[in-house]
């Protein structure tokens, strides 16, 4: 995992697996080895995969304050960034909840640098409740080192599952994140980027933004995401023209960790289409539909 050096004061470190063709980035505070998105480097998409770590976390700079843009027109800039740097003109974005608010940012303040957007468990959420902060971060914010506060909240974001198999690697994945929770340094816990758009203060609001977003966009939701709701991946589902929409009911918000193949074979049939190699959409209409 290479270190990049931005400007004079912010160095982002990033993973980079090879591939061929229209790169994809991503970005978030962390990543899960071998899972999303670092497997779409792998066939039968195999496209070079760059993961950058989000300034404020790990071993990217750290922030003694919010930074004047906020966090995620910053993390989304940073993307540019080192886009710049690598020589990357265009790319695929491709970022996991508070990474696919990056992508959404993305979207609206670089749309020339994107050839698409694909958002898991990202849409922009519901307005209720405010924009100027993320109520589950700020509750984990608040009680970090206490366990069961860690718990209540990914159990909350989890969503039910009916699968005991599922069911029984959540209580390690439960126990990892409180973990990672416990060990993060002040500067890290502090973080909360709140809601996309904060600017959109209701829904009607947050509908006419998306309405602006001019980039091809693959939108991955899961109805029983705990913080993501149906209605906000719908919202966006119908408000980005163009827009594509998968919905799984039987997933929740921790799908990258959980099913990452899934989201792997519907980014890879997506860009099929964007690059005109899947099945032609003629191809699929039945004779008594034709003209």
């Amino acid at each position: 995992m290479p270190q990049i050096a931005i400007d004079d004061e912010v160095s982002l470190w990033y993973d980079e697996f090879p591939g061929h063709g229209m790169p994809v980035l991503s970005s978030a505070a962390s990543f899960e080895s071998g899972g999303y998105p670092e497997i779409l480097a792998r066939p039968p998409l195999a496209r070079p995969v760059y993961q950058i770590q989000a300034r404020g976390w790990g071993r990217s700079t750290h922030l003694a304050a919010d930074p004047v843009d906020g966090w995620l027109d910053t993390w989304a800039d940073d993307v540019c960034r080192v886009a710049d740097r690598l020589g990357i003109e265009k790319f695929i974005y491709t970022g996991v909840s508070h990474g696919g608010g990056i992508g959404w940012h993305l979207g609206r303040r670089h749309p020339e640098r994107l050839a698409a957007l694909i958002s898991v468990v990202g849409a922009p959420h519901d307005r209720a409740g405010g924009t100027a902060s993320s109520a589950g971060r700020a509750a984990v914010i608040a009680g970090r080192t206490d366990a069961e506060v860690v718990r209540r909240q990914f159990e909350i974001l989890a969503g039910h599952t009916d699968d005991p198999q599922r069911a029984a690697a959540r209580e390690h994945m439960y126990r990892r994140v409180a973990e990672n929770f416990a060990a993060q340094t002040e500067e890290e816990a502090r973080i909360n980027q709140g809601k996309p758009f904060p600017e959109a203060v209701t829904d009607q609001q947050l509908a006419d933004v998306l309405a602006a977003i001019r980039v091809p966009v693959l939108i991955l939701g899961a109805l029983r995401d705990g913080v993501i709701s149906p209605t906000a991946s719908l919202r966006a589902a119908v408000s980005v023209p163009g827009s594509k929409t998968v919905l799984w009911e039987d997933e929740g918000h921790m799908i990258a960790g959980e099913s990452p193949a899934r989201l792997a074979r519907e980014a890879a049939l997506f860009l099929a289409e964007l690059d005109g190699t899947a099945e032609p959409r003629d191809g699929a209409v039945s004779e008594a539909y034709r003209p």
